[in-house]
C-alpha cells in the first residue's frame, strides 16, 4: 500500500506534541501520518517545496507568491488537513494532541 520509506534519509519529520502518549501514537500513527502525506503530495523533495510554500504564504500572504508557489501550499494544507483528519482517530489523546511538521536539515 505505502512505499517502505523506512531505510531512506528524510529531510523532515512530525513530532507529536500532547500529553500522554503512547508509544503507538508515537511510532504507528506518526508513521501512518507522514506515509498520508506523501501519498497525497508525493516525493519528499515535493513535500519540502510544499511546506516552504505554504510556510512563506502564512509569513508574506498569498499576494507575494507566484501561482505557483499558491498551488504548492494549497497541496501542502490539503494533504496536511486530510493525513489529520485520517489519523487524529487513531490517536490515544486526539483532542489534546497535536501533529507538528520540522524540517531536518
Amino acid at each position: 500500500m505505502f512505499e517502505d520509506t523506512a531505510h531512506r534519509e528524510q529531510p523532515y519529520t512530525v513530532r507529536l506534541e500532547g500529553n500522554d502518549l503512547s508509544i503507538r501514537d508515537l511510532m504507528e500513527v506518526r508513521f501512518t501520518f507522514l506515509r498520508l502525506l506523501e501519498q497525497r503530495i508525493g516525493a519528499p523533495t515535493h513535500v519540502v517545496k510544499c511546506y516552504r510554500a505554504w510556510a512563506n504564504q502564512l509569513e508574506s500572504g498569498s499576494g507575494a507568491l507566484t501561482q505557483a508557489q499558491v498551488a504548492l501550499a494549497r497541496a501542502w494544507r490539503e494533504a496536511w488537513d486530510h493525513a489529520t483528519e485520517q489519523t487524529a482517530p487513531l490517536l490515544s489523546n486526539p483532542r489534546t494532541t497535536e501533529f507538528q511538521f520540522e524540517l531536518l536539515r
